[in-house]
Parts: structure tokens; sequence; C-alpha cells
């Protein structure tokens, strides 16, 4: 069965095209921990950024004080994004977590790397879960390509993170997957609001008013039923899926989907709101 993980982008910067809070308060984090641990989430998602001013920020040493509670999927550049070796960036990230380890180490510009530089990133990876740094490493994937090649260029692909939604279904009933998912490859699901756009309709975004995004707010409203809990019901419907990293803004945000999460599915027409448009749903063509 699937369980939640916490994201940790806006602990350091102002991620999520819905984002009205920009980078959270120390009391937010905190409230957002304390309220993770309450609806039983063990797993959080972060990375480590070379200029605090951009990406997560400083959101692993925010993370630091409650890390070692928690299983941490973190993440290392293999191409020019590297401002360290391989090593040198999960040693780094360890350091400000103030943990010996973590639980998975993903390769974030994994797509963007020829297949030596990321066959040799794929080795410099498992040398250090060999050495118990880690205990999972894989992919930040954005497509079945993407993962193709891990699997075939990771000595043991441990982990893979993928975008998927109820817009999203580019991934939905690709034998590989499941294929993965068999050989013990842990499946984690990131952009499961697609940055909010599924869950605040009102946000002022500029994709807000996509006739696909709009088209999904319909089908929800037709059923009495929170944008959230359609959300959430359909990765639940992913027979694949181990792990949703969710990002919030507030602890009450944080109750709101362990509310929602804990409810019956929605029978929702899945293929009736899905996407066809790369243009909203892969996140990389949004400022093109």
């Amino acid at each position: 069965m699937a369980s939640l993980a916490l994201g940790t982008a806006q602990w350091g910067g102002t991620y999520g095209v819905t984002n009205r809070t920009g980078v959270l308060s120390d009391a937010d984090v905190s409230a957002i921990v304390e309220e993770a641990r309450r609806v039983g989430i063990d797993a959080v998602d972060t990375h480590r950024t070379a200029d605090p001013a951009h990406g997560y920020g400083h959101a692993q040493e925010r993370l630091r004080p409650w890390a070692s509670g928690f299983a941490i999927t973190t993440k290392v550049f293999g191409g020019a994004a590297a401002d360290l070796p391989v090593r040198g960036q999960l040693e780094e990230s360890l350091d400000r977590l103030g943990v010996d380890r973590v639980h998975a180490c993903l390769v974030h510009d994994w797509f963007d790397l020829d297949d030596d530089l990321a066959a040799g990133t794929a080795r410099e990876l498992d040398v250090l879960m060999r050495e118990g740094l880690v205990g999972r490493v894989g992919i930040s994937a954005y497509d079945r390509v993407d993962i193709e090649r891990a699997a075939r260029l990771f000595p043991a692909l441990g982990a893979v993170q993928v975008p998927l939604n109820a817009l999203d279904q580019r991934l939905v009933g690709e034998p590989l997957m499941s294929e993965l998912g068999a050989a013990g490859t842990e499946l984690q699901v990131r952009s499961a609001f697609l940055q909010g756009l599924l869950v605040d309709a009102t946000s002022g975004a500029a994709l807000s008013a996509h006739p696909d995004v709009i088209r999904f707010h319909r089908a929800c409203a037709g059923l009495a039923v929170s944008p959230i809990r359609a959300a959430l019901s359909f990765l639940r419907s992913i027979a694949w899926v181990d792990q949703v990293v969710v990002g919030v803004t507030s602890a009450g945000e944080l109750r709101e989907i362990g509310q929602a999460w804990a409810l019956s599915p929605v029978d929702l027409d899945w293929a009736a709101v899905r996407s066809h448009d790369p243009g909203l749903v892969d996140p990389r063509l949004w400022s093109r």
C-alpha cells in the first residue's frame, strides 16, 4: 500500500505556481513536522543546492532537528550543475542533515546526462550505497525513456521518482513500472497536485485557466468531492505506487491531505480528465 512522504521544497524556496506563502517560517516548518508525525508520515524528500538562494535553499539545514526521525530521500547532480563530485554532494547533505546515512539518493538531472556521464554517476552512487552512506540509489525521472536507461545503467536500481497525477498519466499502464516494483525498486511519485494547480482553482496562476485544469475541477465539483481527495484517490488507484510526496505551506494543508488520504476512493472517470498537453504536464516547458 502506498504511503505519504513530506516534501521540503517550500522550506527553502518559493516552489509551486500556486504558492502564495513563499518560503516558510520556522513556526510553519515546526508545525508541519508535528502534523506529519501525527498523521504517521515517516519519510521526507529533500535536496541539496549549492546556492542557498535557489531551489530548495536551506531546506536540509532546516530539516536537521528532525532528520533522524525520517527516512530521507535526497538528490545529487551528475552534470554541469554539480559543484562537487557525487560523493562530495552526498557527504555534504549528510553533514547538513546531521545523519550518517539516508534512505535514498537520486540523480536529479538524469534526463540531461549523456550515456557515459549517466553510467559514471550510476557507478559512483552504487559505490556509496555499498559503503553504507545510502540505502537505495536511483533517479528522478521525467518519462519512460529516463527509466529504461536507468534500469540498464544502474547496477542496482533501488528507487525511481516520477511525475504522476490525475492529468499526467503518461506512465499509467506502463509494464516497466510494475516490473520494477516487482523487482524491489521503490517507486516514488512527485507532482501529485501539479504544483498546486489541481487543488487551488482560484490561485490566479496562468495555467489555472488551462482547459484541462478546468475540466478536472469541474469533474470534482460534479461529484461533490474535494480536488485534494480526487487527486490523491487517483494516485491510490495505481497499484505500483509506493510513495507519494506532498509539499505543503501549512500544517492545515497537511492535515487536509491526511484526512483525504484516509477516505475511501473516489469513483471518477480518470481517462476523461487525462491531459495530452506536454506543455501542461511537464513543468520544464512552462517557461518556454
